[in-house]
């Protein structure tokens, strides 16, 4: 016997109201099932979007104010570095404000500069160095110290890397 055939036998063994009530169960038991399956989920998930709209929508507000933002900084012209011939002509400056003579100031061909110093304050250099790459945004690739002759002072081959535009 197959499992229908089992189950009208069964049925046809009931009472009339055995069958209603079996009947009223039956729909009680899968109204349960639909309700605790299909509808209880969706009324949460529901809820909690709902709780959830006000601050997505204030985040798609900031991206809106961001895109707007960055759409206006592109239309504008860009403003970039110094050239390399304004960042020679910067360290130059510096140099002589701070007192200092490069022996040699000779240009490398990828855009760094090579200078020379021959019997200065090693003192004296440091702080230029130091502040020249905090104002200039150059920074010293290959250093070569030396001690001269005279107590303090210093030979220096130094290659400076210049701020790229």
């Amino acid at each position: 016997m197959d499992a229908l055939q089992q189950f009208r036998q069964f049925w046809s063994e009931r009472a009339p109201r055995e069958r209603r009530i079996l009947t009223l169960g039956g729909l009680f038991l899968a109204a349960l099932i639909l309700y605790f399956v299909l509808i209880a989920p969706a009324v949460n998930g529901i809820d909690r979007l709902q709780r959830l709209l006000p601050q997505t929508r204030a985040q798609a507000a900031e991206l809106e104010a961001l895109v707007a933002e960055a759409k206006n900084l592109r239309s504008m012209p860009p403003v970039g570095a110094p050239g390399m011939a304004d960042a020679r002509a910067a360290v130059g400056t510096s140099l002589a404000s701070a007192g200092l003579q490069a022996a040699h100031n000779v240009p490398a061909p990828n855009g760094d500069l090579h200078l020379s110093f021959v019997d200065i304050p090693y003192s004296k250099w440091v702080t230029w160095l130091a502040s020249s790459e905090k104002t200039l945004g150059v920074h010293a690739v290959t250093v070569t110290v030396k001690a001269a002759a005279t107590p303090g002072n210093t030979d220096i081959e130094l290659t400076l890397r210049l701020p790229r535009a």
